[in-house]
């Protein structure tokens, strides 16, 4: 069958189910999946993320997992040219590229194309990672507004990645970050695109599914996971981009005894909501997304009626 160059977004907030929806749809789709999360890019990084054990990816195949070492950096520029390069080969195949995950700057890189940005050097993410550590999130924050005013009203307050992100290229380029993104783009709503978006109206079972995630995390050993990483990698530190990522970043200040083992556990919960918050303000902001609650229970039927209407469509 011929597809005619479709494509397909999954994407929603941490623990809405994303995963376990994709790996229904694989067994009744020609689909391939491409990962759109910028912590399971990183080997080793596998229960913090939630990412699919190896018999899982053996059953449902995920491309751009384990692609980087923890101590690599991989940019949105590196996510782009890797998606176009799946997306050619899968069409080639008659299969749907088929895009799945969380990090919504990923996706914003698809539909408004950026240049290339400055590779970030150890030097600069020490200088910004210093800079929170003395002042605080809220300081860097308006600091960028100044900087970058565009660029900061696109993320959330709080958004510790992106924002100390938006300093470095300033820092490296002298450039605000917006200021890459190509111009004068014609913005078509593109009839080969399906956006499905899981966007729960429930927040208070949102938030207990992630307590809940948290513990089973903490109980599956996220803390060895994080030592084991350290060991391998001495000079590693919470600068790294893998470091930074939610559940790591606490995780490494309890291993380097900053904060407690309960302090651990409060945090982590309080990190992935806010995750969670700052994903839907990405949502809240893209167009022409079809929205499905994913604890609906026909969630499964709905979505698989919605993207056998868009496949049959010319």
């Amino acid at each position: 069958m011929d597809f005619n160059n479709k494509q397909i977004f999954l994407l929603g907030p941490t623990a809405t189910g994303k995963t376990e929806l994709i790996k229904d749809l694989y067994k009744f789709f020609p689909i391939e999946i491409i990962s759109v999360d910028s912590a399971q890019i990183y080997k080793g990084l596998d229960i913090g993320t939630a990412k699919l054990n190896k018999r899982e990816l053996e059953e449902t195949p995920h491309h751009l997992i384990d692609i980087r070492l923890p101590i690599e950096t991989y940019s949105v520029g590196d996510f782009k040219k890797d998606v176009d390069l799946i997306t050619k080969e899968a069409l080639k195949k008659q299969k749907i590229p088929f895009l799945c995950g969380g990090t919504m700057m990923y996706f914003n890189s698809l539909e408004n194309p950026i240049n290339n940005l400055p590779v970030s050097t150890k030097r600069t993410r020490k200088d910004v990672n210093d800079e929170l550590k003395k002042n605080g999130i809220d300081f860097l924050y308006t600091k960028l507004k100044k900087i970058d005013p565009i660029f900061s009203k696109k993320i959330h307050a709080k958004d510790t990645q992106r924002i100390q992100r938006g300093l470095e290229v300033y820092y490296i380029s002298g450039r605000p970050l917006s200021s890459f993104y190509k111009q004068n783009l014609q913005k078509n709503i593109s009839h080969n695109l399906l956006k499905i978006a899981l966007w729960p109206k429930d927040r208070k079972k949102l938030h207990d599914i992630i307590e809940a995630r948290v513990t089973l995390m903490l109980k599956n050993g996220l803390i060895d996971e994080v030592e084991k990483i350290l060991n391998i990698y001495p000079n590693i530190d919470d600068s790294y981009p893998s470091i930074r990522s939610v559940g790591y970043r606490q995780t490494y200040w309890y291993i380097k005894n900053l904060i407690s083992k309960k302090e651990l556990k409060d945090r982590l919960i309080f990190a992935t909501r806010q995750l969670a918050k700052r994903q839907i303000t990405w949502m809240k902001k893209m167009n022409n997304l079809e929205i499905f609650d994913p604890f609906d229970k026909p969630l499964s039927k709905d979505v698989f009626e919605r993207i056998e209407k868009f496949l049959i469509k010319k």
